[in-house]
């Protein structure tokens, strides 16, 4: 295969695939188009194939996203993109479009769900044409480090290229990350590089969009550079009009600067009767990124008034940015975030006197669903996908540290001085990172892959002069191993034998896991052996050592990108690394930062995002406990986007819209407690929900205990009704419906199960089910002890012997097992299809068409679902009926150094099993009548509350 051949007829192929419709896409139509093509062009191009044509265009086709949700206030806006569409020049946006497309390489789909996601929130933002005054405030709502930036990029692009005339970006509190932003607008909207501005003659500073242009040059001035941010007194001596020329500024959240802004624009506004100047003719949009840092007032407002208080002061930054705004008739406000639990605590009905309203998103609401490849924390912790055929298991990426207490104390004060050498951890962590760049190398050198930067994070202290130690020992130890590399005697050898163990005890093992996985194998890079990894790493190693970067304000090291050439960076730094700031082709992380709260702790997963062709590299070093907090709040956070999605097909506006979060995990709050002032916690039902185990204890007692309660179940059931085969749908194990609702309660009563189960708590689920069999309902059950396809151990059931059920432990090491009594950790207990059990084929007809109208609603890619989600199966099981599901899972995996005695039993057929960790699911219905588990929402849904349920009321405890 000649790749310019191959280059040649897939841009062929791409054009004639982009004018097919999405939904037509399938692959027999991309087969048909590789044919075409290649019938065409191998006279001319003998060095392609038909087959070659077709299975790029499925690589380059196969990237899908489900549509983006909104919830919107109609009575505030006014309908308009579709009218003007057709009418706009997209100048901004076809040159993004295609510098996305053929200098970023992006695949096609993915540049259309950007360009659908873009069109939706620009059309939720009023027409810039629209006459009069008006003002958006809008939420977008994103994963973390799943392309936000490249979103707001394109709605740049888009709302310029409608109107909007004065765009301001507010980044990060730290100048790194202005300076990362600035670029990254040059580079992809401006077109020029700002650093030169002054010194500018035509076309000698293009860069990136700039060099796409093929009429006139666009023209838009930036008031801020990627040296300095804005300054009036620069701007005084370039006279700037905002009426001839359009106006970007990138500007950090710092109070003084704001105001500076302010000022200045408010002197090319006109003055009002009320003495008030206002620029009447200008559509200003404000882009606030990681809008829940720094914007939200967290001024608590004085005894006994509210935020409208006309003496209440809020705090700088959000003063300002409300201030802003109100300079201007015609205004958009979209804020930005990953992590939205502060903003939509923020009270929606204040309106200050001179500030303005507060930054509540009253206008819309969008939640952006990542596409396919996106790698965020649902799929590095394996956590369920609903719409999934098997149950998802987590990355192999993660490696425990257990060895870093003596070198970086949790206690640790600003003046610690890690001592000795790194840890081993460390070590190994450095080591995997050297063998992940020299692989990306190796496949660019054989197989002409595009070359990227590598990029190593290690954030292990919020100290600034500890980070800056941390990064000397990097550096010394990176020397001693480029040292060493070319010593030929033992110290050599065994540095090279170090990293051959550890390539084909662990890069090998983990790239075949992946490869096997059919949604991410297209995210592995191609095969190489040590051998050509090897050639690479003497290179890789120079870099290594000239590349350690400590990114905090006591070092001058910045993160640099923008060269053709790859970088090479292990950046070293706390706070800095934390927000927005973008880690090039990331691939190891080594973390230890425990965090207070959910969004800064979610903020600091920068490991999460796009990882395609170098999955198999990537690595998350980190301790259990911190693995056990991000699978809570990406819970947290996974529920709340649910939230949203079903709320938007209620039709409500956002000022109706009650939202909930997941209230707190251990020493974990949700956000700040200033920012939470607007909210209550509350307790809420467990009705059409499926509380599962997902922490099983392993303690001796533990497990003998809930053995012998499954035991008695079994024994308690065993004259029950049998569950007719076809309504098992495929699964095995020993069933029994018609179960009475006493037998439950027993079961859960007194079963040893974690505390962290906080909605699967026992207790909890015993006194839900004891008040809904009270108004009638959950009085019949349908039990299932599941069987499993474990080589190893069996279970006696019923008189009937299964294998037991298999579930990797979250977190551990595969080489590693669970300590006894510690917990054993599931990203999901329940297997795809178990909650159809026992309900009537007539509601899992409807169950099945509810869920393929709710895939098809969704505007979602790839496979229709084959069966029925669990939410359309809760909603359809009758109130009165509900499932439990027990899972007996293969203890292998958990190590009891005083041998196996008292976990034995001697099965039917002889032979000695282990006893099994028993864990459980509920699959209860939905109902009108349940109450209640902790969230804390937001002053919307306690209204809401207390208009349908008064005694819920009663439970609130104020924040």
């Amino acid at each position: 295969m000649s790749s310019d051949d191959l280059k040649f007829a897939l841009d062929i192929a791409e054009a004639m695939v982009m004018r097919i419709d999405r939904s037509s896409r399938t692959r027999e139509a991309l087969i048909q188009v590789a044919e075409d093509v290649h019938g065409a062009v191998r006279l001319v191009r003998p060095g392609v194939t038909a087959e070659e044509i077709a299975r790029a265009l499925e690589e380059r086709f196969n990237v899908w996203a489900p549509r983006e949700v909104w919830v919107l206030d109609p009575a505030k806006h006014s309908q308009w993109l579709d009218r003007r569409e057709n009418d706009i020049e997209w100048r901004y946006w076809d040159r993004y479009k295609n510098w996305l497309l053929h200098r970023k390489g992006w695949k096609p789909a993915t540049v259309e769900t950007l360009s659908d996601s873009t069109n939706t929130v620009l059309s939720l933002m009023e027409d810039p044409e629209r006459p009069g005054g008006w003002l958006t405030r809008g939420l977008t709502y994103g994963q973390v480090q799943s392309g936000k930036t490249a979103n707001y990029t394109g709605l740049v692009c888009k709302a310029v290229d409608a109107g909007y005339r004065v765009v301001i970006v507010l980044t990060g509190a730290h100048e790194s990350l202005r300076h990362q932003t600035q670029a990254r607008l040059d580079l992809e909207f401006l077109g020029f590089d700002t650093r030169f501005m002054r010194e500018r003659t035509a076309g000698s500073t293009y860069i990136g969009v700039g060099n796409l242009d093929m009429k006139e040059p666009l023209l838009c001035m930036s008031m801020t550079t990627q040296n300095k941010d804005f300054n009036s007194n620069t701007l005084e001596s370039t006279p700037v009009d905002p009426r001839r020329v359009r106006l970007l500024a990138v500007v950090k959240k710092n109070a003084r600067i704001l105001e500076n802004l302010r000022l200045w624009l408010q002197g090319h506004g006109t003055e009002q009767p009320d003495g008030k100047k206002v620029i009447t003719d200008l559509p200003l949009l404000i882009i606030d990124d990681e809008a829940d840092y720094a914007s939200v007032d967290t001024k608590k407002p004085r005894r006994g008034r509210t935020a409208s208080d006309p003496d209440h002061d809020p705090t700088a930054i959000n003063r300002c940015i409300r201030e802003i705004l109100g300079t201007f008739e015609k205004r958009a406000y979209v804020a930005y975030t990953a992590t939205p639990f502060a903003n939509i605590f923020i009270s929606n009905d204040t309106d200050h006197p001179d500030h303005g309203d507060d930054l509540f998103p009253s206008s819309f609401i969008v939640a952006l669903n990542p596409p396919s490849n996106y790698c965020g924390p649902e799929t590095v912790f394996g956590l369920d996908d609903p719409a999934a055929d098997e149950v998802r298991e987590p990355l192999p990426v993660i490696r425990i540290v257990e060895d870093e207490a003596a070198w970086m104390p949790d206690d640790h004060t600003k003046d610690h001085e890690p001592a000795g050498r790194l840890p081993g951890s460390l070590v190994e962590a450095v080591d995997a990172f050297v063998l992940s760049t020299a692989a990306r190398k190796a496949r660019t050198a054989e197989y002409g892959v595009e070359p990227g930067h590598n990029t190593m994070l290690v954030h292990v202290t919020r100290y600034r002069t500890t980070q800056v130690a941390v990064a000397r020992q990097i550096t010394s130890h990176l020397r001693e191993m480029d040292n060493l590399w070319g010593d030929h005697g033992a110290a050599g050898q065994r540095l090279r034998g170090r990293l051959r163990e550890l390539w084909e005890r662990d890069h090998v093992s983990t790239y075949d896991t992946l490869r096997e996985r059919s949604d991410l194998s297209g995210l592995v890079g191609e095969p190489v052996d040590f051998d050509q990894v090897l050639a690479q790493i003497p290179g890789v190693l120079e870099d290594c050592v000239k590349g350690v970067k400590t990114i905090n304000g006591l070092a001058a090291d910045v993160l640099e990108y923008e060269s053709s050439t790859p970088a090479t960076v292990i950046a070293v730094g706390g706070d800095k690394l934390s927000r927005g700031l973008t880690l090039e082709g990331l691939t190891v992380s080594y973390y230890l930062r425990a965090s207070r709260t959910y969004d800064t702790l979610m903020q600091m997963g920068r490991w999460f995002g796009y990882r395609n062709g170098y999955l198999d590299g990537t690595r998350l070093y980190t301790t259990k406990s911190l693995v056990d907090s991000f699978v809570h709040v990406t819970r947290a956070n996974r529920e709340l986007m649910d939230l949203v999605s079903f709320l938007a097909e209620t039709n409500k506006r956002p000022a109706d819209v009650g939202l909930r979060v997941l209230d707190g995990y251990e020493k974990l709050q949700v956000t700040a407690a200033a920012k939470m002032r607007g909210s209550t916690v509350i307790s809420l039902s467990s009705a059409g929900q499926r509380p599962e185990t997902l922490f099983m204890r392993t303690g001796r007692q533990d497990v003998v205990e809930n053995y012998a309660r499954l035991e008695r179940l079994v024994e308690d059931i065993q004259d029950c009704d049998q569950l007719e085969p076809e309504l098992r749908y495929g699964s095995t194990g020993f069933f029994r419906t018609g179960v009475p609702a006493r037998v439950v309660t027993e079961f859960l009563d007194g079963f040893s199960a974690s505390g962290r189960n906080l909605q699967a708590s026992p207790s909890l689920l015993k006194q839900y089910i004891e008040n809904q069999v009270a108004r009638g309902e959950l009085t019949s059950w349908t039990v299932a002890v599941t069987a499993g396809a474990s080589p190893h151990q069996r279970l006696d059931v019923g008189g009937d012997t299964f294998r037991q059920v298999t579930r990797k432990p979250l977190g551990v090491n595969s080489d590693k097992q669970v300590a006894e009594g510690t917990d054993f950790p599931v990203g999901v207990l329940v297997s795809p299809g178990h909650e159809a059990i026992g309900i009537p084929q007539a509601a899992h007809k409807l169950a099945e068409e509810a869920t393929l109208l709710d895939f098809r609603n969704s505007g979602g890619g790839g496979k229709e679902p084959v069966r029925p989600s669990g939410r359309q199966l809760r909603q359809h099981r009758d109130a009165r009926e509900g499932l439990l599901l027990i899972y007996p899972v293969d203890a292998t995996q958990v190590a009891y150094p005083d041998g196996l005695t008292d976990v034995t039993r001697v099965g039917a057929d002889g032979t000695t099993q282990r006893l099994p960790l028993v864990g459980y699911a509920l699959s209860l219905p939905t109902s009108e009548t349940a109450r209640s588990t902790k969230y804390r929402v937001n002053e919307i849904y306690l209204k809401e509350l207390q208009g349908m349920v008064a005694d819920i009321t009663d439970e609130a405890e104020e924040a």
